[in-house]
């Protein structure tokens, strides 16, 4: 463990110029000093600087002067020091040459623009304390000191481009509940610079005032900034009612709010089982905190690696879970992610379902630090033994190390995480209905940037989505509650958008399993967030109904749609580079379809549009407009990159660290025309893990409420795995829980 010192004990100063607040996903020039204390440096010393956070700060280079985060570093002539960057969380300085002595001065300039460059790219998400660590080995003998009053800063959201409006998908008539508006920014970030007056169309909907005054205040959280809750609102009637929202140039309408004449006995409520976790304890409060107040979710994880866990963290994240335990409005779920290797079972989240219990550690993998040799559980069948038969859940999930199926426990594992901030990954409801498991789905986060319920993948070279969601029909907003409902398996994953799926057959909810001699019939309902492009009944592996809808083609706008991922695994991102052409024709009206991040863009240019996206395991794309005759030859060509995270140490099976890497994939090409097109959609499926390109006329998607029923008359003997696919005009998705009916034919 690290030694932290004060400025009194000669290891010297650390400062940061400027040293005010930064704007996330800002460019600019940072310059971080070293001052050497009264023990001086030695030859071979060493200065170790990094962060406590999984920041997506732009990586510095020392190549190009004129490129982007190009940096620079300043020292005492005769030091000879260099710089090693080993990834943008840590870079070392090391004294080559002659000892350094007390008041001499190391600079590393971030963004140095002198020869040209724009700056460094500040880290893409707000964080109240962003601390530069300074770590210094100054006898060099491997005995660093950690300066405690290492330089600090605070991260704050930019310039608001969008609204959001949030509130609860059921209410009863007569019911108060809470609005949350949120001035958001390109990352995702709640603004710091948002004021205004907000213009609220309520819409059958009861509230003290229409019009919301959006005001700074320095004393806030940073999280608090841009973020308004107003708390009365009521339901003058029954129905699917929206709240519209506007303010300037920008608007937006609230997730669709079904009002009931009375509560049902399962209410839908919004959770992020694995919200992920944060580097330092001291934020885990905080954590919580954007859940409740940022997010709007009702249920949330904090679910640290089980091996990097200290006793001292365990105490501070149980305080901070009991603290802001609040039954009926806000529950923090006890519990941590056990942390092992794939071939040792791979990543699980753990969920106890009371306070001040023990964490149970895996072996060393995310850090060689050492852990307490009794509660060590080196294999995930240790795990099922250790907690069989106790109050505890636990869900796989694919995060640092997916989850190995080979192995699980039906009386412990209710449901898996099948989307998240790493992708969606439809490869794992096959595998879980090939090896005929009876599991529910769930969405989540999985993030470490302290943004549970709602965060983007910014320049993460580990993320390639935003935060999904966990649909959760409870009894009640409680502890008790979230374990009934996740042993029921009443739950379903969306992307994050607030889709409201109902999955009922003969009076069961999704999830349940029952058993019949009557033919399976499915009531199915969905209320979107946007017009609904799909719904999807499936049996097993096999798709038994499609709904039909009444979708009509546009004449003069398309769109190119592209999906896959690089491998059944974690870090299974694929980069897509694309050019679209159009022979003497012209493009225009672009927009951009699940691109999560402005790390995904694309550009017209009169008759060429080109794009560079990332993405993993979700449909993404570009709709946009034509103007051009029917024969005009239209050219798609797309390049990408798969992603995969190796270990190199020793012969590529140990690490720290995992590096992300990117290996040249598929070269494609696609030629068509507007005549051909109104012929259908041409789709050019890559054959490898749902990976394909799509042109197509867009289609004019209107319907957001549908219900139906579907009766299989081909249900087979035995168990029938019934589960609801739904995509959205806008790209979101939704996955069903299936309903595991055993039919008996008569």
């Amino acid at each position: 463990m690290t030694r932290s010192v004060g400025t009194a004990d000669g290891y010297g100063e650390a400062t940061l110029d400027p040293s005010g607040p930064i704007i996330a996903g800002s460019v600019g020039t940072w310059r971080l000093t070293y001052t050497v204390g009264e023990h001086g440096l030695a030859t071979a010393a060493r200065i170790r600087i990094r962060t406590d956070t999984d920041t997506d700060w732009g990586t510095p280079q020392f190549i190009d002067p004129t490129g982007d985060d190009f940096a620079s570093l300043s020292a005492p002539a005769g030091s000879d020091c260099t710089l090693q960057v080993g990834n943008p969380k840590s870079l070392t300085i090391s004294v080559q040459g002659r000892p350094l002595v007390a008041g001499e001065q190391i600079t590393l300039t971030l963004g140095d623009t002198t020869g040209g460059s724009s700056g460094s790219r500040a880290q893409t998400f707000l964080e109240t304390t962003h601390t530069f660590l300074f770590e210094v080995d100054a006898k060099a003998d491997g005995q660093s000191v950690l300066l405690g009053e290492s330089p600090q800063t605070l991260v704050l959201g930019g310039d608001a481009v969008r609204l959001v409006l949030v509130a609860p998908s059921e209410v009863a008539v007569g019911q108060e509940f809470r609005l949350l508006i949120k001035a958001e920014d390109a990352w995702g970030n709640s603004s710091s610079t948002f004021e205004g007056t907000v213009n609220l169309e309520l819409n059958g909907i009861r509230a003290e005032s229409d019009t919301i005054q959006f005001a700074q205040n320095q004393d806030d959280l940073p999280m608090h900034r841009g973020v308004v809750r107003v708390d009365g609102l009521t339901a003058e009637k029954t129905g699917v009612l929206r709240i519209q929202a506007e303010c300037g140039e920008l608007s937006v309408t609230s997730n669709p709010i079904v009002v009931t004449e009375e509560a049902n006995p399962y209410q839908l409520q919004w959770a992020d089982p694995h919200g992920g976790q944060v580097g330092s304890a001291t934020k885990i409060a905080d954590f919580f905190r954007y859940a409740r107040d940022v997010s709007g979710i009702q249920f949330v994880g904090y679910q640290r690696n089980a091996d990097v866990i200290s006793a001292e963290d365990w105490d501070i994240q149980q305080a901070a879970e009991k603290e802001l335990f609040e039954p009926g409005n806000f529950i923090p779920i006890p519990g941590f992610e056990w942390s092992g290797r794939t071939p040792e079972g791979g990543h699980h989240n753990m969920y106890l379902r009371r306070h001040d219990q023990p964490v149970r550690r895996n072996p060393p993998a995310e850090a060689p630090a050492a852990i307490e040799p009794e509660t060590a559980l080196p294999h995930i069948r240790d795990v099922y033994h250790a907690y069989r038969n106790t109050d505890t859940i636990i869900t796989p999930h694919v995060g640092g190390e997916h989850s190995n199926l080979t192995w699980h426990d039906p009386t412990l594992e209710p449901a898996m995480e099948m989307s998240s901030s790493h992708g969606s990954f439809e490869w794992v409801i096959r595998e879980i209905l090939e090896r005929g498991y009876q599991l529910g789905f769930l969405g989540g986060s999985d993030c470490y940037t302290g943004r549970p319920g709602d965060d983007r993948p910014g320049h993460q070279l580990r993320r390639y989505a935003k935060s999904a969601l966990t649909g959760i029909y409870t009894q009640d907003i409680a502890l008790e509650g979230f374990f009934e409902a996740m042993r029921a398996r009443r739950v379903y994953a969306t992307t994050g958008a607030r889709i409201v799926l109902k999955v009922d057959s003969n009076g069961h909810w999704l999830g349940e399993k029952y058993t019949t001699t009557n033919v399976p019939k499915l009531s199915v309902q969905v209320i979107g967030t946007a017009p609904i492009e799909s719904i999807e009944v499936f049996r097993g592996l096999e798709k038994v109904h499609e709904h039909a809808f009444d979708h009509k083609a546009t004449s003069n706008r398309l769109r190119l749609t592209w999906s896959g991922a690089s491998r059944m695994s974690s870090y299974s991102g694929i980069v897509w580079d694309g050019d679209l052409t159009v022979a003497d024709g012209t493009l225009g009206g672009l927009q951009s379809l699940r691109f999560d991040s402005p790390r995904s863009s694309a550009a017209i240019d009169q008759d060429q549009l080109s794009w560079n996206a990332w993405g993993c395991g979700y449909p993404m794309g570009l709709a946009f407009d034509i103007d051009a005759n029917e024969d005009a030859a239209i050219r798609v060509s797309v390049e990408s990159q798969m992603m995969t995270g190796p270990m190199y140490g020793a012969h590529g099976e140990k690490g720290p660290p995992r590096r992300v890497s990117f290996s040249a994939a598929d070269h494609t090409l696609l030629s068509t025309s507007l005549a051909q097109l109104q012929d259908g959609p041409r789709r050019l499926d890559l054959g490898i893990l749902d990976r394909w390109i799509q042109l197509s006329l867009e289609q004019e998607m209107t319907t957001d409420f549908v219900d139906f029923e579907f009766t299989d008359e081909d249900a087979k003997p035995g168990i029938n795995s019934y589960w609801i696919k739904v995509l959205q005009s806008d790209l979101e998705m939704a996955w069903s829980s299936p309903l595991y009916v055993d039919y008996v034919k008569r």
